[in-house]
């Protein structure tokens, strides 16, 4: 197996590191690469949205984007966006400072950051643009426990994806505005970011035993296996399926590639100023119902040292857990909807599901650390 480069958390990184990736990213805007995946993604649109390959499409996607990139600096490797750890109050976010990819461009230009007064050749020339979808601030987004459920829940690559494309995919993309609302979302280097994110979490999906998992149709359709062709690239999607293999020369850090790993939160995001055992306590001590309904896996997870849970633990355990009570995410608008042909329908039933589970979670007194 192939490790090749690792994908670092980008709020982990040192202004050198940093330094390095602004630097590629800026070679290849002076040599048009920022245009050249704008028309790919506008092109492909509707044959990598909506249909299940969502997830193998931009692995192999942002595997192309990197191998560029290491045309210019051989150790280039695409960061990822914590968001589940800033999905409370995203705007907030050490990422959309200065120090890295910049802030909110208020429905103009993006002012700052690495990308900052930037001008973009696709679809036409255009200032970089964000604007928030709350003025200065965003809607919360979904947050790691509800996408840690989906991950537990869901064993098939269709309501995988679906769960993903249709909450934390869309409501990131959404919450940003600007470029990142559009067709050519690429333009803005929070795509990338983004995209890094959901990859991680399918290669934490795929380690807990779903590593051959490929189901579903395309846009027309078709059922996907391995062997099926992905748009563009015309390449099998058992090419991008396996990180660390062949072509998908890369891992990321922290990531586990054993499928017997341990299913605990703290592996899919970290509060920043919580242990790994405070990230998962809350969850352990819910009661065992909202625990088999919404988080099966726990059960033959305890972390060790800790005492089993059972319908005799009172709830007042949960509210022992400092934190927040969980917000409701910024829904999935009518025009995003449209934009991408989804089914009204199954969205409007993912987010009534998302409500629902952050009532039943707040009503049992728990606390967020995130």
């Amino acid at each position: 197996m192939k490790l090749g480069v690792v994908r670092r958390d980008i709020a982990s990184l040192s202004p050198q590191e940093w330094g390095r990736v602004a630097n590629v990213l800026q070679r290849m805007k002076q040599d048009g690469w920022f245009e050249y995946y704008a028309n790919i993604h506008n092109r492909e649109f509707s044959n990598i949205h909506g249909n299940d390959n969502f997830f193998p499409w931009h692995r192999r996607f942002l595997r192309d984007f990197e191998e560029v990139g290491q045309r210019y600096d051989k150790g280039f490797a695409v960061p990822y966006w914590d968001e589940l750890r800033d999905s409370h109050n995203p705007a907030s976010s050490v990422v959309l400072s200065s120090r890295f990819i910049g802030g909110n461009g208020f429905g103009s230009c993006v002012k700052d950051g690495v990308q900052g007064s930037w001008t973009m050749g696709f679809p036409n020339n255009h200032c970089l643009a964000r604007s928030f979808d709350r003025g200065s601030q965003m809607q919360p987004w979904y947050g790691p426990e509800y996408i840690f459920s989906v991950m537990q829940r869901y064993n098939d690559m269709h309501n995988f994806r679906e769960h993903i494309e249709y909450s934390l995919h869309g409501s990131v993309h959404l919450g940003m505005g600007g470029d990142m609302s559009t067709f050519w979302s690429t333009n803005d280097f929070a795509f990338w970011l983004h995209h890094a994110n959901l990859d991680r979490l399918w290669d934490q999906w795929q380690s807990w035993g779903h590593g051959n998992t490929m189901d579903g149709r395309d846009r027309n359709g078709t059922a996907l296996s391995l062997g099926s062709s992905l748009p563009h690239y015309g390449e099998p999607i058992s090419t991008a399926m396996y990180v660390g293999s062949g072509r998908m020369c890369f891992q990321y850090a922290g990531g586990g590639t054993n499928k017997h790993i341990l299913r605990t939160m703290s592996r899919v995001t970290q509060p920043l100023l919580s242990t790994a055992g405070e990230a998962d306590a809350g969850l352990h001590a819910l009661p065992e119902a909202l625990r088999r309904k919404w988080f099966p896996l726990l059960e033959s997870n305890v972390p060790a040292g800790s005492a089993p849970m059972n319908g005799t633990r009172s709830i007042q355990s949960v509210s022992r857990v400092s934190g927040k009570p969980l917000p409701y995410p910024g829904p999935l608008t009518d025009m995003w909807v449209a934009m991408h042909g989804f089914d009204r329908a199954i969205v409007s039933r993912i987010m009534a599901e998302s409500r629902q589970f952050v009532d039943e979670l707040n009503m049992a007194k728990y606390l967020s650390p995130y």
